[in-house]
């Protein structure tokens, strides 16, 4: 059987397309292009995946008294090429064939053959792959990148494109603005980032600025008691607000009101529409026109919220954690490792000339250092978010080919090289 996978010529396959920029293969196509048609009557149909060699998943099926075939598949980036041990060729669909493929849509009338997509991943000599983790057992049959490999770029994959950049207004460095002046009272004022990694399965929102009001403890240094989120002009009635912190109000709700997006599960991660890009653009001015005030705050916290619904009424201790806002702009650098075979590519970023590995998850906007988290970069233009997001996605570390680097990977590495530190390691 492996010699049959091994010498199968690709012209001989059959071409089935995929749905644009998927690799799903809809039911429609497959009757487009076969006289063949599901039976209406149940019709038992055995199959099962047999192995997956040379880039090609073999299937086994079996009709109602007919002896079993093999069926080739071979995931391109465009379209599913199809072969058979029977009466398969680059005009002509078997119903083996057929049938294997409509098996594997089940009720949805569509299939995906993403999991099976691993071009050049394999030795053509031996048939397997060195990179890849291929179980075939009774719980089912799994292809997995070994855990010692970074996410791979693939040929197809959408790259980055960066954007003309926002004009930003320059962050001051101002002193601690705890108003000594004012009237001495246990009331104070402290400001929260408000942030659900844009994962939320309801409420979804990105990062944005929300005041609160707190009781001092008798030292005077810290807050000992939470007790309101302000959510309006009204709820800072009797409190006793310097300069800065009003300024930080008025940015507060109108960040509130940018902050709503789309929500996100386990399966499906965050993509924001047109209308949200324009929100988050909004949002991330509002960030660097606040940052020289939020500088200036004595009291600032982290509150991971789980969903926009959760910030109202009263704070819990347990939900605020004491950050720092730092007034250096981070500088991002893309270290480029040669691995023989591939290049690994990893982002980092600089403070003070020192290189840091961002913190995962991300936050929007900002950028943390692994070793301590609680201290918060604001990114220094809108290009360094779009950057930082896209490498977040296989946790700030990608893999590509050699003989996947030229082409569209290359080009955005010297796209890339314009604008930010390459370091060739």
């Amino acid at each position: 059987m492996d010699k049959q996978v091994q010498i199968i010529d690709e012209k001989k396959f059959f071409r089935l397309p995929f749905e644009k920029g998927t690799f799903c293969l809809k039911e429609d196509t497959l009757n487009a292009n076969s006289k063949f048609r599901n039976p209406y009557d149940y019709y038992r149909i055995e199959i099962s995946k047999v192995r997956f060699r040379n880039e090609i998943l073999t299937l086994s099926i079996k009709l109602p008294d007919e002896p079993k075939k093999l069926v080739y598949l071979k995931v391109t980036k465009e379209v599913l090429l199809v072969s058979c041990n029977f009466d398969t060729d680059q005009t002509y669909l078997s119903r083996y064939a057929y049938f294997a493929l409509w098996s594997q849509m089940l009720y949805s009338g569509t299939a995906n053959f993403e999991e099976y997509y691993w071009p050049d991943f394999f030795d053509p000599n031996t048939g397997r792959s060195k990179y890849l983790q291929i179980i075939n057992d009774r719980r089912g049959f799994d292809v997995y990148l070994k855990s010692k490999y970074p996410s791979f770029y693939k040929p197809g994959d959408t790259m980055l494109e960066l954007q003309r950049d926002l004009e930003l207004p320059k962050v001051e460095t101002n002193q601690r603005d705890f108003p000594k002046d004012l009237s001495i009272t246990d009331k104070v004022i402290g400001f929260t980032l408000a942030d659900t990694i844009l994962s939320s399965y309801h409420s979804n929102h990105y990062p944005f600025l929300v005041a609160f009001h707190g009781i001092l403890s008798k030292d005077r240094e810290r807050i000992k008691n939470f007790t309101s989120f302000i959510l309006n002009e009204n709820d800072t009635e009797g409190l006793t607000l310097s300069q800065s912190q009003e300024e930080l109000l008025v940015i507060c709700l109108k960040m509130r009101k940018l902050a709503p997006v789309s929500n996100a599960d386990w399966q499906n991660k965050f993509l924001p529409n047109d209308e949200e890009i324009e929100k988050g653009k909004l949002l991330f001015l509002l960030w660097h026109h606040a940052y020289k005030l939020i500088l200036s705050q004595k009291h600032t916290y982290f509150f991971h919220t789980r969903g926009l619904k959760y910030v109202k009424g009263k704070p819990s201790r347990s939900w605020l954690t004491q950050c720092e806002f730092m007034q250096e702009i981070p500088q991002l650098a893309i270290k480029k490792i040669d691995k023989g075979e591939y290049y690994q590519i990893e982002l980092l970023f600089r403070i003070n000339g020192k290189l840091n590995i961002p913190q995962y998850p991300s936050l929007a906007f900002f950028i943390r250092s692994k070793t301590n988290w609680l201290k918060k970069y604001l990114l220094g233009s809108y290009n360094d978010y779009l950057i930082v997001t896209f490498f977040a996605r296989t946790h700030y570390k990608m893999a590509v080919l050699k003989c996947h680097y030229e082409g569209d990977f290359g080009d955005f590495m010297n796209r890339l090289s314009e604008q930010y530190e390459i370091i060739d390691s």
